[in-house]
């Protein structure tokens, strides 16, 4: 057995048996079905009441098993333990059909508690194993190709695994959604994995790389690449939360339409932390969506939520094809989200539009670096918005996008470059720097640079608001910065009615 930490709360209780696969007549060369072999392994361990399934390097077929729709049926108290993520391989056999997973508990609601993963690798061998249709997936019968199913269990970990070559709805599903929207997940944490050539073929289709709804989870230091980049059919999302105290740290995206999904979907989404990740090559760099669910009605769905110190650049023309009809944003909330969002932090944030040929669309009109839009409920509140520190350039339209009810806010030191790229048919005015819209209480629109250092400006003016206060709005120390000899105005207001209760003095 390899070097190797495992944590405390992993460790089946004493004794803990050690066993190999190949003590149960796995061979793991790629040519021999081991699926037998490997059970008789897992399930040795179980009996025994715990302990480690070691892998020495091998590629290690499976096969689905017809009565479970799943290879392999993994079992609490165990620890699957490779030699390295690349030399230990759990491969899926060719021409597999449609499944629910390569690696599942028994039944739905087996409790997978202590259950481990380290330093192995799952192949989905997805070019013998393509999706040839969208219906190819079945959300009822739990047909959704994931590399790992858990759906109730606490102290799960996977660390150091490689998960490659794999078309599916999700690749780790740790989803503790049961009815009513009682969390029967908690404690996991998810490292240092590589999610590589995820997705791709001829159909496009849902799909989130990992998929969590639960609490107290930490999805940190994983490496996610798309199979053929941006524009990749089923690369939809490379992470999705529902739930509590949810961790996001750290992680490198590169070549999905959304990078992090951020949603209220659930009884509660309370204090999370969305920090330090890396993304790229996107359609979309960070979306919220807080909505109601049938565990909640009334509270806000989004509350306590941190989206700080992470860079996003989003890749245009890649995903034109496939997402031309909705417009590209850094971080941007749905604009259908029905539900209220309490204590939302966006802070130091640095967001960048790339590779775009400069054939623009009407619809790039929402293009924004940062956009914060509820279209279908914009009478929901909002308390305690803060959008500071963030540095955005290139984008389509505005820099900042607001349009929605705060009660309480900052709108501060942000850095606004070169807004207004698009020349997609809209009105001008969506090239300001900031645009803010909505019905605001107690909000401070300060110390926000605005610069265009281009010859010929896009950028069409500074900061405009039909906002109506209702109370006190401070707009101070905003600047406007323009190497064209353009004289624009750095605060408009669009109505008379909103003059009201504005304290300005840029």
């Amino acid at each position: 057995m390899p070097n190797t930490v495992i944590q405390l709360s992993q460790q089946p209780s004493e004794p803990k048996k050690v066993v190999s696969v190949k003590d149960f007549g796995a061979v793991g060369d790629g040519i021999q079905d081991d699926t037998s072999a490997i059970q008789k392994a897992i399930d040795d361990v179980h009996k025994a009441g715990g302990g480690v399934v070691n892998f020495p390097s091998g590629i290690y077929k499976v096969t689905i098993k017809p009565n479970t729709a799943h290879a392999i049926t993994i079992r609490p108290q165990l620890i699957l333990q490779g030699n390295s993520n690349k030399k230990s391989v759990i491969k899926l056999a060719s021409e597999q059909g449609n499944y629910s997973s390569i690696l599942a508990g028994e039944k739905p609601d087996s409790d997978l508690s202590n259950f481990a993963m380290y330093d192995l690798a799952i192949d989905g061998n997805s070019s013998n194993n393509p999706v040839n249709s969208e219906s190819d997936f079945n959300p009822e019968k739990l047909i959704m190709r994931h590399a790992v199913r858990i759906y109730i269990g606490k102290n799960i970990n996977i660390e150091r695994c490689r998960f490659t070559n794999l078309n599916s709805r999700n690749v780790i599903t740790v989803n503790g959604n049961t009815a009513p929207f009682q969390v029967s997940v908690s404690d996991v944490l998810i490292k240092n994995n590589i999610f590589e050539l995820i997705s791709g073929g001829n159909v496009d289709y849902d799909h989130s790389t990992i998929y969590t709804h639960g609490k107290r989870i930490q999805i940190r230091n994983n490496y996610f690449s798309s199979k053929d980049g941006a524009g990749t059919k089923g690369a939809r999302t490379a992470i999705e939360t529902h739930g509590d105290e949810h961790t996001v740290k750290e992680n490198e995206i590169t070549g999905f339409a959304n990078g992090i999904y951020v949603t209220g979907y659930a009884s509660s989404s309370n204090n999370l932390l969305i920090t330090d990740n890396v993304i790229k090559n996107a359609h979309t760099g960070i979306k919220i969506w807080s909505y109601f669910s049938d565990g909640n009605t009334t509270n806000p769905a989004i509350s306590n939520a941190t989206v700080a110190n992470n860079k996003i650049s989003l890749n245009i023309d890649g995903w034109r094809d496939l997402w031309g009809n909705s417009a590209s944003v850094g971080i941007g909330l749905e604009p259908n989200s029905d539900a209220p969002i309490k204590n939302l932090s966006i802070l130091n944030n640095e967001i960048s539009f790339t590779n775009f040929s400069g054939n623009g669309r009407e619809i790039d009109n929402l293009a924004s670096g940062i956009r914060m839009w509820r279209y279908a409920f914009p009478n929901i509140n909002n308390e305690n918005i803060r959008i500071e520190g963030n540095k955005i350039t290139q984008s389509l339209a505005s820099g900042i996008y607001i349009s929605m009810l705060i009660n309480k806010g900052e709108i501060s030191q942000n850095n606004i470059v070169n807004s207004g790229q698009s020349n997609g048919n809209f009105h001008p005015a969506y090239k300001a720097g900031i645009i803010i819209d909505g019905v605001w209480k107690d909000v401070n629109l300060n110390s926000n640079l605005l610069e265009d250092n281009q010859t010929i400006n896009t950028m069409k003016e500074g900061i405009i608001s039909s906002v109506i206060c209702k109370n006190i709005c401070k707009v101070s120390g905003n600047k406007l910065q323009v190497n064209s000899n353009k004289n624009l105005q750095i605060f408009r207001q669009t109505s008379q009615q909103a003059n009201n209760n504005f304290q300005i003095s840029n």
